[in-house]
């Protein structure tokens, strides 16, 4: 099985991402992977119209709704229509330092506040790790629902679906490390729920992000956990030496 991807951030190689960094975005078809989820928003306007309705379902240890500079990120925000260069590099002045607008900790923030009142559903599942998510009444769900119910949940036709996967959703702290808290049918399970609502044409966009570090124990787990779960959606993925021609 080989995939062709676009590599529309070229891969700079397995480093620390924090809350900036991006390292790689690749896109094959509506799926689009990452090693920094800053990006996802960007992603979502590439694959449909935000000011009309549809859906999201939001998979991630974090809420990454960060509101403690809103309204100024607000006023700063780069284009809409803006290519990925543009997109991530949009900075603004503060105190004294160029910080970048779209981070992974407020792009859902953002996101809510400008193209919210569009959700028809807004589903969320974290580990409530962070802001509670700027909207009214998101419909909450505990992990174990996961497995089971995803193709249901993803079954509703009236509003296209986006479904935003951090890997870290799937990690947990063990002690003096971070590990593994489901097991791999927990995983085959949920990627065959996407990969029903991918057949059924119910998914517009999905993004997947692999948190290399802080929550996830690195590049080689997430790379392997993020190739598992892609290939039960068809795709292939092996990220490449840097030095490898994309």
């Amino acid at each position: 099985m080989t995939t062709e991807w676009e590599w529309i951030v070229p891969f700079k190689g397995r480093n620390h991402s924090g809350s900036v960094e991006q390292n790689f975005l690749c896109r094959a078809g509506n799926v689009y992977v990452m090693d920094n989820h800053r990006a996802a928003l960007w992603c979502w306007l590439q694959e449909l119209d935000l000011t009309a309705p549809h859906s999201l379902i939001h998979i991630d240890r974090h809420p990454d709704a960060l509101q403690s500079r809103l309204d100024e990120w607000l006023k700063h925000l780069p284009s809409w229509a803006a290519e990925i260069d543009a997109y991530l590099g949009k900075t603004y002045r503060s105190d004294g330092f160029d910080c970048p607008v779209i981070r992974w900790d407020n792009y859902l923030s953002i996101y809510l506040r400008e193209f919210g009142d569009n959700l028809t559903t807004f589903r969320c599942l974290t580990h409530e790790d962070g802001d509670s998510p700027n909207f009214g009444h998101p419909m909450y769900s505990s992990p174990w629902e996961l497995p089971e119910n995803l193709s249901n949940w993803l079954a509703e036709r009236e509003a296209p679906w986006i479904v935003n996967i951090d890997l870290d959703y799937f990690y947990c702290q063990f002690e003096s490390d971070i590990r593994m808290m489901v097991s791999d049918d927990y995983i085959d399970a949920v990627a065959s729920g996407l990969k029903d609502a991918m057949d059924r044409g119910t998914i517009t966009v999905l993004t997947l992000c692999l948190t290399p570090d802080s929550y996830t124990p690195g590049w080689a787990a997430t790379e392997a956990l993020a190739a598992r779960i892609l290939e039960r959606l068809d795709l292939a993925i092996q990220l490449p030496d840097v030095n490898e021609h994309m």
